[in-house]
C-alpha cells in the first residue's frame, strides 16, 4: 500500500500503472490485489477497476470505478474509468441502454477534462466518441478532427496518432501512413507508434517493411510483446519458418506472461493455408497458459483452432481434437477484439473505450 500511496501523492504513476501501461497485466494485477487485502483506497478500486476489466470481467470494472470517484472525486482518471467502462457496457447492451450509457459517458469523460484537460487518453476517448457515435447522441466528426488538434497541442506524436486514427475511419489509407511516419520521425523511440506503424504496414501487405520497423520496436523495449506479435505474423505471411520458429521463443523469453506471438503467428499461418500443423502447435502452446490481459482469449484460440483442424481434415483427411488444451482459468473472459487483440494496438470504436486498455 505505501508505495501505491506514496507514488500517487507525489503525481508519479505507481509500478502497477508502468506495468499496465506497458501491457504486463498479470503483474500488476499480483501487486494490485496484494495491495487491495490491506487498503480500499481510490487508487486501488481504479487499478482494479482497469484489471478485471482487461481479464474479461463485465461485472465489478464499474462498481469498482465508481467506489473510486467516490473516495476522490478530485482525480481526472478515475472520472475517466467510468466513462471507459460504460463504453465497453455499451458494446452489450440494446439501444436504448446504449443511448443512456452515451450520456453516462459524456458526463465522466467531460468531467474528467474539467479536471484534467491535458489528459491525452481522456482526449482520445473523448475523439472516440465523437468520430463512432451515432448522431443521434452527439456523434460529430468535426469535433473529433477538434479534438485530434487538441492532442497535438498536448502531445505532438499522440497527435499525429490521433490524425492517422481519423484517416483509418474514413478509408483514406495514404494519409493514416503518412500520419503514422510523421509519428515515428517526431518519436523515434517512442515504442506505440513504431509498433502502430509496423502493424499498417503489415496489413496492408508489406510484411519486409513491417517486420524492420518492429525490429526497431524490439530494440526500444524488449520487454514488450507488440513489436514481437507483429513480427511473428510478419515473418508467417512472408514464409520465414526458421526466422519464426527463433522469433516465437525469444518472445516467450522476453514476455513470458504474453504468449500472444503464436497466437498471431497462428492466425496467419490458418489464414494462408501455410503450415498447419505449426498453426495447431502455436494455438495449443497459446492456450496452456492464462492469456494475459487484453490479450486473445482462450475462446478465441478454440475457435481458431476448431478452424485450422478443419482445414487440416480437408487437406489430409485426419481427424484431431482441440480438448485437453487449454489452461484452467477462473471465472470468464470476452473477447478483446480491438484492444490488445491487435498487435497495432488499434483502436476502440464509442463503444470499446479504453477501460483496460494501456496508455497510447
Amino acid at each position: 500500500m505505501l508505495v501505491l500511496l506514496a507514488a500517487s501523492l507525489c503525481g508519479a504513476q505507481t509500478e502497477a500503472e508502468n506495468l499496465i501501461e506497458a501491457g504486463h497485466w498479470k503483474r500488476a494485477r499480483a501487486i494490485v490485489e496484494a495491495n487491495a487485502r490491506q487498503s480500499h483506497d481510490a487508487l486501488t478500486q481504479f487499478l482494479l477497476s482497469q484489471i478485471h476489466n482487461a481479464f474479461g470481467d463485465r461485472e465489478s470494472p464499474l462498481p469498482l470505478a465508481e467506489k473510486a470517484v467516490a473516495l476522490d472525486g478530485n482525480i481526472a482518471k478515475y472520472h475517466r474509468q467510468v466513462a471507459e467502462v460504460t463504453g465497453v457496457m455499451a458494446q452489450h447492451a440494446g439501444f436504448l441502454q446504449q443511448i443512456l450509457l452515451a450520456r453516462r459517458f459524456r458526463h465522466e469523460i467531460d468531467t474528467a477534462l474539467s479536471l484534467d484537460a491535458r489528459d491525452v487518453q481522456g482526449l482520445r476517448d473523448l475523439m472516440e466518441y465523437y468520430l463512432l457515435a451515432p448522431g443521434i447522441v452527439g456523434g460529430d466528426k468535426d469535433k473529433a478532427r477538434e479534438i485530434a488538434a487538441r492532442i497535438a497541442r498536448v502531445d505532438a506524436v499522440q497527435g499525429y496518432l490521433a490524425q492517422a486514427r481519423l484517416a483509418e475511419v474514413a478509408g483514406e489509407l495514404s494519409h493514416e501512413e503518412a500520419m503514422l511516419r510523421k509519428a515515428v520521425e517526431t518519436g523515434p523511440s517512442h515504442y506505440r507508434a513504431r509498433v502502430a506503424l509496423a502493424a499498417f504496414l503489415l496489413s496492408h501487405g508489406n510484411g519486409e517493411a513491417a517486420r524492420q520497423e518492429a525490429a526497431v520496436a524490439e530494440k526500444i523495449d524488449s520487454t514488450r510483446v507488440d513489436a514481437y506479435a507483429v513480427t511473428a505474423a510478419a515473418n508467417a505471411r512472408l514464409g520465414h519458418v526458421s526466422e519464426l520458429e527463433s522469433l516465437v521463443g525469444t518472445a516467450e523469453k522476453q514476455v513470458p506472461d504474453d504468449l500472444s506471438p503464436y497466437f498471431r503467428a497462428a492466425e496467419v499461418l490458418l489464414a494462408t493455408g501455410q503450415e498447419l500443423e505449426r498453426a495447431q502447435r502455436y494455438l495449443r502452446r497459446y492456450m496452456a497458459a492464462e492469456p494475459e490481459g487484453n490479450a486473445p482469449s482462450l475462446s478465441d484460440a478454440r475457435a481458431k483452432l476448431e478452424q485450422v483442424l478443419a482445414k487440416t481434415r480437408s487437406v489430409t483427411g485426419t481427424r484431431a481434437s482441440v480438448s485437453g488444451t487449454s489452461a484452467s482459468v477462473p471465472g470468464k473472459r470476452a473477447s478483446v477484439t480491438g484492444t490488445r487483440a491487435s498487435p497495432s494496438g488499434t483502436h476502440a470504436s464509442l463503444s470499446e473505450t479504453s477501460a483496460s486498455r494501456a496508455p497510447d
